[in-house]
């Protein structure tokens, strides 16, 4: 949202709404994209994890719709 703004853009928003207003919203969409990545990172880990157990026989494969009880 903020990444394609120029300098005149920041300053109107600074006067606009404050620094750490500004600050604060930037670093909330740049923790927001590292959270994202991060979620994936995951997922796919997960899936890596689990195609490699069920090759090599370790673990039995669950079906997705049911839970661990």
């Amino acid at each position: 949202m903020l990444e394609g703004t120029n300098v005149v853009g920041w300053f109107n928003l600074i006067s606009n709404i404050g620094f750490p207003t500004v600050v604060a919203l930037y670093l909330l969409f740049q923790f927001e994209k590292r959270l994202a990545n991060l979620e994936s990172s995951i997922h796919r880990i997960g899936e890596y994890l689990e195609e490699r157990n069920e090759k090599h026989g370790f673990i039995r494969k669950r079906s997705k719709g049911k839970e661990k009880q």
